[in-house]
C-alpha cells in the first residue's frame, strides 16, 4: 500500500472527528498553545472559533501553526475561512455543524459576523500507529514508515 494513503488513513481514524488538539501559535514574545476542538479531513484541520480570540490575531500576524494529539504532532499554516454562513462556506459548514454536534447549536453564534472557521493546511506531521512511525510531507504528498514500538505507558 502506499505510505502517503496509509498515513493520511492513520489521521482520518485518529482525527476525523471532533477532537480535542493542542494548537500552537508564534508571536514575536513567544509560542501559545491552547485546546481546541479540531476535525480532520484530506490534509486539513478544521476548528470553529472567532476572530477577536488571541489565535486568530495571532494567527492574522503569523499564520504558521502547530497542532498535537497524544504522540501525533503536525504544522501547518492557518487561514480564517469566514463565518460558518457565508456563501463559500456551506457545504463545510453542514459539515462542521455535523462533526461539532455535540456543541455547535449552543455555542457558535452564526449571527455574529467575527465566528469563523480556521482551515489548517498541514505541510508536515508525524504519526504513530501501533507499531509504526509515519513521517508525512503534505507539499510532496509523499510519508515514510518507521518501524516503531510504543512502550509509553499512559
Amino acid at each position: 500500500m502506499d505510505m502517503f494513503k496509509s498515513a493520511l488513513d492513520l489521521l482520518k481514524e485518529q482525527l476525523g472527528y471532533d477532537v480535542v488538539i493542542s494548537l500552537a501559535t508564534c508571536t514575536e514574545n513567544g509560542v501559545n498553545v491552547r485546546t481546541v476542538d479540531g476535525y480532520y479531513k484530506d490534509g486539513y484541520i478544521y476548528i470553529l472559533t472567532h476572530m477577536g480570540t488571541h489565535k486568530m490575531r495571532e494567527i492574522d500576524k503569523n499564520p504558521s501553526v502547530a497542532i498535537c494529539k497524544d504522540l501525533m504532532c503536525g504544522r501547518g499554516i492557518g487561514e480564517n475561512l469566514g463565518n460558518p454562513k457565508a456563501k463559500s462556506n456551506t457545504k463545510l459548514r453542514e459539515e462542521l455543524k455535523e462533526v461539532f454536534y455535540k456543541f455547535y447549536d449552543r455555542h457558535v453564534n452564526e449571527e455574529d459576523p467575527g465566528t469563523c472557521i480556521l482551515k489548517i493546511t498541514l505541510t508536515d506531521a508525524v504519526a504513530f500507529s501501533k507499531d509504526t512511525k509515519y513521517v508525512i510531507d503534505f507539499k510532496n504528498t509523499a510519508a515514510i514508515a518507521i518501524p516503531f514500538v510504543n512502550d509509553i505507558i499512559s
